[in-house]
């Protein structure tokens, strides 16, 4: 009785040490055709994100982009951040305000913690073909700065 005692003991001493969830969240898979490919994963350790693409068989064409998530902390003031790879090398940086108390630019600006947030934009067909893969990082911060949203995205086009 007291060897099963002491077993019990040392396991529940062992237990916490034990880590059976992933550091991150899983990969998720937007599009994937014969012409373009589309992955994501939220980089928030504490909350995924919902990203949706209308249509990825006709890139020529205007689709639609949707992402969805739940707000953690209220967003008075937003600022985004993103930056674009491409091959590697950066082709593309873009960090400024999105929403602020006098100018909000979005329906979603001022929304309260506990409330989904839905965008829903349309993306301009693409005029020109595009080759290789692009690495799209895109990080939110509110007023306190803490991190709204924060995503690692490729696109590889064929």
């Amino acid at each position: 009785m007291k060897l099963y005692t002491v077993v019990v003991i040392l396991s529940m001493l062992y237990l916490p040490l034990v880590d059976t969830q992933e550091d991150y969240w899983p990969v998720h898979t937007a599009c994937d055709s014969d012409k373009i490919q589309v992955i994501y994963r939220s980089c928030d350790p504490i909350q995924d994100v919902g990203f949706s693409l209308s249509s990825c068989t006709d890139i020529r064409t205007q689709s639609y982009v949707k992402a969805s998530f739940l707000l953690r902390q209220s967003i008075d003031e937003l600022y985004i951040s993103v930056v674009v790879f491409h091959n590697g090398i950066n082709v593309f940086y873009m960090d400024e305000p999105i929403c602020l108390p006098n100018f909000p630019r979005f329906t979603f600006c001022g929304n309260r913690r506990g409330e989904m947030v839905t965008i829903q934009r349309s993306l301009p067909g693409l005029k020109f073909p595009l080759k290789g893969s692009y690495d799209i990082h895109v990080n939110g911060i509110n007023q306190n700065g803490f991190q709204i949203i924060c995503v690692n995205a490729t696109v590889t086009f064929q």
